[in-house]
């Protein structure tokens, strides 16, 4: 192979670097704004599952369906993890 060609393959191979470099850069980016919107999102959802959780605490249903619904915030509140 002649300089030159070497010359052309060593800059596609650094062009090729950069390339993969930045890719992963804007990849943990969006990683990163990701996560911190499902936290967000997911501490919106706690506040309403823990007003409903302790409004059905301060007076419990009296109907079946009423049970059922409280039975399912509670439920809410465990898989969100969400503070007592």
């Amino acid at each position: 192979m002649t300089e030159r060609g070497w010359r052309v393959l060593l800059v596609v191979l650094v062009t090729a670097v950069v390339a993969l470099g930045v890719a992963v850069a804007v990849a943990g980016r969006a990683l990163r704004a990701a996560e911190e919107a499902r936290a967000e999102a997911q501490a919106r959802s706690c506040a309403l599952v823990i007003a409903f959780d302790s409004a059905y605490r301060q007076a419990p249903p009296q109907t079946p369906a009423g049970r059922e619904i409280a039975e399912q915030i509670r439920y809410l509140r465990r898989l969100y993890d969400c503070p007592a």
